[in-house]
């Protein structure tokens, strides 16, 4: 028993109209810290509603070199974005996001994000003023002792610095990271 031509041709239209639909219902899911995976790059996440007062209440009264941490790690965070990495077999999963600061990009922050959308880490890499060559790795952490999650971040920093050696010129970059300062994240009641 054959199928008709034109049920054939309406059975695959069918199939590429639901096909369709899943893809625009996932692309239609909003960017926020909730829903991470859904992100196409940073800047998304950083612009998303909330996500402003949440590291706000991550980072606390910290102060950095030049400003309050939560006024480095927005401005870090929100200039030229990178996509988001996913963190496979990172306690179940996860994402780092990062970015640089707009218009000075030697200035980057990097958030990480757990499997259930919490932030686990926040990083603030500077490299000071020009010609300096110190570059200081301010970490925000919710557990000061997760040693994965500062050397992710770490890690993150290290190659980040090897990056910018092709990219920007001698008198501006440092081979190495010189400094981590850990500090906890703002204990908060959920």
């Amino acid at each position: 028993m054959t199928l008709p031509r034109a049920m054939i041709f309406n059975i695959i239209a069918l199939c590429f109209e639901i096909s369709w639909c899943s893809v625009a219902r996932a692309a239609a899911q909003p960017c926020t810290l909730k829903t991470a995976e859904f992100c196409r790059d940073t800047n998304q996440l950083v612009w998303s509603p909330g996500f402003d007062g949440e590291i706000k209440r991550f980072v606390g009264p910290h102060t950095g070199e030049f400003a309050t941490l939560q006024r480095q790690v927005l401005a870090s965070l929100g200039g030229p974005p990178d996509r988001p990495v996913e963190m496979l077999g990172y306690k179940a999963g996860g994402w780092l996001f990062s970015a640089c600061k707009a218009h000075e990009c030697p200035v980057k922050g990097a958030l990480l994000l757990d499997y259930d959308h919490s932030i686990r880490g926040l990083a603030v890499f500077d490299f000071g003023t020009k010609g300096e060559k110190n570059p200081r790795l301010d970490l925000i952490l919710r557990d000061p002792e997760d040693t994965k999650a500062r050397d992710v971040l770490a890690a993150w920093a290290t190659w980040t610095i090897a990056q910018d050696l092709f990219t920007y010129s001698d008198d501006y970059v440092a081979t190495k990271l010189t400094g981590i300062t850990v500090l906890p994240a703002q204990h908060r009641k959920d």
